[in-house]
C-alpha cells in the first residue's frame, strides 16, 4: 500500500511534460535515421537533439516479483540473445529518475548505465511491466552520475546505444559538451602532456572510427625499436590517467615513427 501511495504521488505531481504523448520527437527520429554519417558526426548530432527536449525513463508500475531489495541499483542484463534477467527489487520513490536507476542495465563491457528512451513505444519493446515517465535530460544525467557508471544507454532492447560518458557528466553539471575530437582546450592539454614524453616529436588529433578520439603521435625512431616502444608505453601511461575520464570517452593511439 505504501508503494502504491508513493507511485500515486509521483504520477500526480506537476510535470512540465504533462501533455507528452510518449511519441518520438521528429528531430530525434531524423538524427537516429542519419546512419550514413560517420560515427562521430552521428553521435554529435544525436546528442544535440536529445538534450533539447525530454527523455523517457522506466518506472515499475508495481513491485516486481521476488525478493525485495530495499536499496541500491539492481542491474538488468542487456543481451540480444536471450530474455532479460528481471531482478527482484522494490521501487517507487518521489523521483522518477531515481526509480529508473533501480532498473539500470549492464552493458557488455561490464559498466552499468541508466536506461533512457526516445519514446514510450521503444520502452515497451524493452519491457512491458514498466511505466513511461517523461523527464528532463539534465535530471536523467544527474541520476546517472549518482547511481550508475555515469552512463546512459539509449533505447535498450532495440538500439542499445551507449552515449558518451563525458557528455552525460557535462549535462549533469549544467555544462555544454563538445566531443574531444573538436574540443581544442582538451586537445591542448593532451598535447602538452604527450609532448613531454621523451621521443615524441609531434601530436595531432582526429575523430576515431571506434573511439571518440584518435591521437596521432610522431615518435623519433632514431633510437631503434626499443626506444620507440618505451616512448609509446609512456604515452599510453599518460592517456590512462583517470583525470581524462570526464573529458574523453574513449581514445585510440596511432604511433607514427619519424
Amino acid at each position: 500500500m505504501a508503494a502504491r501511495a508513493r507511485l500515486e504521488r509521483l504520477l500526480a505531481a506537476p510535470s512540465p511534460f504533462a501533455d507528452d504523448d510518449g511519441a518520438m520527437r521528429p528531430e530525434v527520429s531524423a538524427a537516429l535515421e542519419a546512419t550514413d554519417l560517420p560515427r562521430h558526426q552521428y553521435l554529435d548530432r544525436l546528442w544535440a537533439v536529445l538534450v533539447g527536449g525530454r527523455l523517457i525513463v522506466p518506472v515499475a508500475a508495481h513491485a516486481l516479483l521476488g525478493r525485495s531489495m530495499p536499496s541500491g541499483s539492481q542491474s538488468v542484463g542487456l543481451s540480444r540473445e536471450g530474455p532479460l534477467e528481471v531482478p527482484a527489487h522494490e521501487v517507487h520513490t518521489t523521483d522518477a529518475c531515481q526509480d529508473a536507476a533501480t532498473l539500470a542495465v549492464s552493458l557488455p563491457d561490464g559498466h552499468i548505465a541508466l536506461p533512457v528512451f526516445t519514446s514510450a513505444g521503444a520502452m515497451s519493446r524493452w519491457r512491458s511491466d514498466v511505466r513511461p515517465v517523461p523527464v528532463s535530460p539534465q535530471r536523467a544525467a544527474q541520476v546517472a552520475c549518482l547511481s550508475t557508471d555515469q552512463l546512459w544507454v539509449l533505447d535498450p532492447g532495440s538500439r542499445d546505444l551507449r552515449l558518451p560518458r563525458p557528455a552525460v557528466v557535462a549535462l549533469a553539471g549544467g555544462e555544454s559538451w563538445a566531443p574531444s575530437w573538436r574540443n581544442e582546450p582538451v586537445q591542448a592539454e593532451v598535447r602538452a602532456q604527450l609532448e613531454d614524453v621523451d621521443g615524441v616529436t609531434g601530436v595531432a588529433f582526429g575523430p576515431g572510427e571506434d573511439a571518440e578520439l584518435r591521437v596521432f603521435i610522431r615518435i623519433d625512431a632514431a633510437g631503434g625499436r626499443a626506444s620507440v616502444a618505451r616512448s609509446l608505453e609512456d604515452c599510453q601511461y599518460v592517456m590512462v590517467n583517470p583525470a581524462w575520464g570526464d573529458l574523453i570517452d574513449t581514445v585510440e593511439l596511432c604511433p607514427l615513427p619519424a
